[in-house]
């Protein structure tokens, strides 16, 4: 009896005929599968967007509610005289007067016009307080300060963020929102404004009749939910979600280590507010899992068959192929000057010279990757000349010797430490592969170090998930996008800017965002470079001349074998954002 071998042609021929039958009839069955589970999506995305829609014409109901009480205050003739009579006094003797003065008997009528109006103030036109006897007049006078009240005009009615006030009875202090509503004499003229001072717990208590997922958002911190949270908890600390990811309304899947989170997001305008709802992608999964009786039968049938018809034809296939076994068995033992001579036209013929193109890609592809490795020593030698740039450490130094002068001496150690750390882990005894964790602490010391060059204007965020610390990394691929974000980005527009770097694990790979409000960059400019570095034509010269993203694009396409992508997002004037993206690597 001949022993079947598990390498022979008819084993690979049976194989692949039956994968070539029963691979469609599986992938046809969890594409089914899948495109259920990615309508329940659609549909669970569409129905959180309603859900957040009638949240929003709820609270813009109760604020018209309230708009309506600030406009009847604004029309009450003794509220118009009490502000007429407060200008002409101040004319007088000045605004000293509003001191004297009470607003409490032409506002007490209206005290009590809702259950969550928790006071109300009188405003000149100008924006000073006028008789104010019940809340701490400090505090009012540092919100509703100079730059707050250059967005505030005498035509339509004005809300503002959340901010705290304190009553002069019991000191008690309160977290609220104010609507100021302007008042007019009945020529038209700008009198000042009421000032309703709105409990915001009422954005809780209108959350009531939702689900236990919806968030309110003011920049990133919440401001309600029907969780037990404290008002202003961080959102990236709760659910470890970056705030940048939130920027625009949509409905998005956030990875996360344990279960993947939809995100559906909206804008409330009014307030300044984001609205939040937040579901377990993993449940909705769990809950869509079904049987499929019919297409499961079909698909057993059809394995059935493909052994079948695997056996018959890897049987009829087995001899043509023999003949390119002894070229073969020499290109095994490192024979690649060997090619094949087919005499014939048929298929074998062609199968013989793509073998004979394959030795030759295969030579050309060991050249190319001597090319490689002697660009990527270079890259490297070049690296470690960028690292140590003399003009930056002078400038750290003479930053240090000015701060030492001005008796600065704990700015100066802190500056010593950052700068101390920034070169101890870019040399790394040598090696080009680092940790992620080593990488953010890098970039720490670096931002901190051109903070404390920058201070008057620029500053930064960090946001990065836990889950990517372990994996590894060349060194220094964060540095150069962020100098090109100083540089480049916040330097070149010259007000002041913010730089937000973040990173994340995505299906098993590594993308890293820096993100600036600095100068940006054309459309043609980015689509020029763009396609320059995705058709890999860079050249040396202008990789010494623009070394940042060109350069970490071309080290990463080395390290990870062109598993690398990128994308560059920017408005010119406005902001620039880097995304790329590798596989995931251990170190």
């Amino acid at each position: 009896m001949k022993r079947l071998n598990i390498h022979s042609i008819a084993v690979k021929y049976f194989i692949v005929t039956f994968l070539l039958i029963v691979v469609p009839i599986c992938a046809f069955f969890f594409i089914a599968r899948e495109s259920n589970i990615t309508l329940s999506l659609a549909q669970k995305q569409s129905s959180d967007l309603v859900t957040l829609d009638t949240y929003a014409a709820a609270l813009d109901t109760y604020m018209e509610s309230i708009e309506s009480i600030g406009k009847i205050i604004a029309h009450d003739e003794d509220i118009i005289s009490f502000l007429a009579s407060a200008r002409s006094e101040s004319a007088e003797n000045g605004r000293i007067i509003y001191k004297s003065m009470d607003n409490q008997p032409p506002l007490s009528s209206y005290h009590r016009a809702l259950p969550s109006l928790r006071a109300l103030s009188l405003m000149d036109a100008d924006g000073f307080f006028i008789g104010e006897q019940n809340l701490n007049l400090d505090r009012l006078t540092y919100f509703f300060n100079k730059t707050l009240m250059r967005g505030v005009t005498g035509e339509h009615v004005y809300w503002t963020k959340t901010f705290s006030i304190e009553f002069l009875n019991d000191s008690s202090v309160e977290k609220v929102f104010a609507l100021l509503v302007p008042s007019h004499t009945p020529e038209g003229e700008l009198l000042g404004y009421i000032a309703l001072f709105v409990d915001m717990s009422k954005l809780k208590e209108l959350l009531k009749v939702y689900s236990d997922n919806i968030y309110v958002l003011e920049g990133n911190y919440i401001l309600a939910s029907k969780q037990d949270l404290p008002i202003y908890t961080s959102l990236f600390s709760e659910m470890q979600i970056s705030y940048s990811l939130l920027l625009e309304d949509s409905s998005v899947i956030i990875q996360q280590a344990d279960d993947p989170l939809i995100v559906t997001t909206k804008s409330f305008s009014p307030l300044d507010v984001q609205l939040l709802s937040v579901s377990s992608y993993k449940v909705l999964k769990d809950n869509l899992t079904t049987t499929f009786p019919t297409l499961m039968t079909f698909t057993l049938y059809g394995i059935l068959f493909a052994i079948v018809f695997a056996v018959v034809i890897s049987r009829f296939q087995t001899k043509p192929v023999v003949s390119l076994k002894n070229i073969m068995n020499r290109v095994k033992d490192g024979d690649l000057s060997i090619r094949t001579h087919p005499r014939t036209k048929d298929e074998i013929a062609e199968l013989g010279i793509t073998f004979n193109s394959l030795l030759d890609r295969i030579q050309e592809l060991m050249a190319q990757q001597k090319a490689q490795q002697k660009m990527k020593r270079k890259m490297e030698l070049q690296m470690v000349q960028e690292q140590v740039k003399p003009h930056f450490l002078y400038n750290v130094l003479e930053m240090i010797n000015s701060m030492i002068r001005c008796n600065m001496n704990q700015e100066a150690m802190k500056t010593v430490e950052n700068l101390a750390s920034f070169y101890r882990i870019s040399l790394n005894n040598g090696s080009s592969i680092i940790s992620i964790s080593k990488e953010i602490q890098l970039i720490e010391s670096y931002l901190c170090l051109q903070k404390m060059r920058y201070i008057e204007f620029m500053d930064y965020v960090l946001a990065f998930s836990p889950a990517i610390y372990d994996f590894s990394i060349p060194k220094l691929t964060l540095q150069p996008l962020i100098e090109n974000a100083i540089y480049h980005g916040i330097k070149e527009k010259g007000d002041k800017g913010m730089v937000c770097v973040s990173g994340y694990l995505d299906k098993e790979r590594i993308v890293f965002e820096v993100f600036d409000t600095g100068n940006g960059i054309t459309e043609q400019k980015k689509q020029e470079l763009t396609e320059a570095i995705r058709a890999d034509r860079i050249s040396q010269k202008e990789i010494e001349d623009h070394f940042g993203l060109a350069s970490v694009i071309k080290r990463l396409c080395i390290h990870y074998n062109d598993q690398v992508t990128f994308h560059i997002d920017s408005s010119a004037g406005e902001y620039t954002c880097i995304s790329i993206s590798f596989p995931a690597q251990k170190e």
